[in-house]
């Protein structure tokens, strides 16, 4: 009895994508321009998409990077299993949504306080020097655990 599955890709390339690739294409031309001297160099402007602009605003800061339609891609791709999108639709949606939230740490990253900065950074180097954290369980775990396999196996 053969089961007859109609796949389907269901994913699109997403306009916030479209908008902040094209943003970063306008600024990398105007920088060019302005290195020729053939205009003046802008700083780099976002598709606000609604949120004010404010760098304060740092929930409302979310809005040029929604990853809602990337998301919503994924789950329609793997909710039927009758009418399955392709696995196409998982790796440019994800893609996607991976450029985005780049995209936004960086902007993130850029507009922060000093001490937001501190902040962020303390508890980045709290888990790196704890016996648990991503550097001796993690890393340093996963090599040992490769070693002793490889030993194991000889």
């Amino acid at each position: 009895m053969a089961i007859d599955i109609q796949e389907k890709a269901v994913a699109e390339v997403r306009s916030r994508f479209l908008a902040n690739i094209n943003a970063i294409v306008a600024t990398g031309n105007n920088h060019d321009q302005a290195l020729k001297n053939v205009e003046q160099r802008k700083l780099h402007e976002v598709d606000k998409n609604e949120w004010s602009g404010d760098v304060f605003d740092i929930p409302g800061m979310h809005s040029p990077w929604d990853r809602l339609e990337n998301e919503e891609d994924v789950k329609n791709a793997i909710k039927d299993p009758d009418t399955p999108g392709v696995s196409g639709d998982l790796i440019h949606s994800t893609l996607q949504g991976d450029w985005l939230a780049s995209q936004e740490r960086s902007f993130r990253m850029r507009h922060q306080t000093r001490v937001r900065s501190a902040i962020h950074a303390a508890s980045r180097r709290f888990g790196h020097g704890h016996a648990a954290g991503t550097l001796q369980k993690g890393v340093l775990g996963y090599i040992k655990g490769i070693a002793k396999m490889s030993r194991d196996n000889v």
